[in-house]
């Protein structure tokens, strides 16, 4: 781990593992204290990429496009934030480095939240972009991706669209996957004390918020659980110290069961969801870049 990744490792655990760890922070609270940390963070906004208010298929969100070329597809990225907070804005430079480097534009999708709006809300709302989206490029020409709870809604979006015979995306990638609601997995326990962001309680709760009525094994809520055949190509990134670290492992041996073309990179040591400090800390950087590079692959 580089000098500058350890140093922010362990800045995550005050600022953003306070968001997501503290038991006791009621949630307009957190909903607060992450858009204070999205503007402290975003002072510079991402260069090479316009950013323009977006409503996609009805649903709320903005788009980043290329400055210079063309824009060869789309990438649709649905935000983390544990189905109960998250807003576009925290996601610019990961997706701007996308946008330049795979010369795609990408919508970054406002979804609505729970517990508000519980499942199915947020995959409604996906759905309506993903079919606006078509009405303008063939489905080889778009891209989901997604992080943690955005990268379980990416999952749970495809199974969406094998139900509704809609074409599939020409790929999908999901960064630490919260792919299980039940919250069982091995990790939870195993990898608490290494974990710097999230918290066990904070994240359970979070999961009923989101199930609402819905037994948290229903594929809605826990896409990890479902048939995965007949799937896109999926790239997932995770790091063995985060309480998520099994749901990508599961993720993956399912996947491959199916017959899907998957890959996990794994990284050694980080933090849930480092991608977000691309520009700033090496290791970011290089995993932003694979995620371009495979986003690029997939609109070939």
């Amino acid at each position: 781990m580089t000098l500058r990744a350890n140093l922010c490792r362990r800045l995550a655990r005050p600022t953003l593992g306070r968001i997501f760890s503290s038991p006791d922070m009621p949630l307009p609270v957190r909903r607060q204290k992450l858009g204070q940390l999205t503007r402290l963070m975003g002072v510079l906004p991402p260069g090479g990429v316009r950013i323009e208010p977006a409503r996609v298929g009805g649903v709320p969100g903005e788009w980043l496009r290329p400055k210079s070329g063309e824009a060869g597809g789309a990438l649709l990225y649905l935000h983390g934030g544990a189905y109960v907070v998250g807003l576009p804005a925290t996601y610019r430079p990961l997706c701007a480095q996308i946008v330049r480097e795979a010369q795609v534009k990408a919508c970054v999708l406002d979804y609505r939240l729970a517990p508000e709006h519980p499942c199915p809300a947020a995959i409604d709302d996906a759905l309506a972009a993903y079919r606006a989206l078509l009405e303008d490029l063939p489905a080889t020409r778009i891209v989901l991706g997604g992080d943690s709870a955005g990268g379980g809604l990416a999952l749970a979006l495809l199974l969406a669209i094998r139900e509704a015979g809609l074409p599939m995306p020409g790929g999908a990638f999901l960064i630490s996957p919260w792919v299980d609601l039940r919250c069982e997995a091995d990790s939870f326990t195993r990898e608490a004390a290494r974990d710097p962001i999230l918290g066990h309680a904070v994240i359970r709760e979070a999961a009923r918020h989101y199930a609402g009525d819905l037994p948290l094994d229903d594929p809605r809520l826990s896409p990890g659980l479902a048939d995965l055949i007949g799937l896109p190509p999926l790239f997932i990134q995770s790091t063995d110290a985060e309480l998520l670290a099994d749901d990508s492992a599961a993720l993956l041996a399912r996947a491959k069961a199916a017959g899907v073309d998957v890959t996990l990179e794994s990284w050694p040591g980080l933090w849930h969801v480092w991608q977000v400090f691309n520009g700033k800390v090496p290791e970011a950087t290089q995993a932003v870049r694979h995620l371009a590079q495979f986003v690029a692959a997939c609109l070939k």
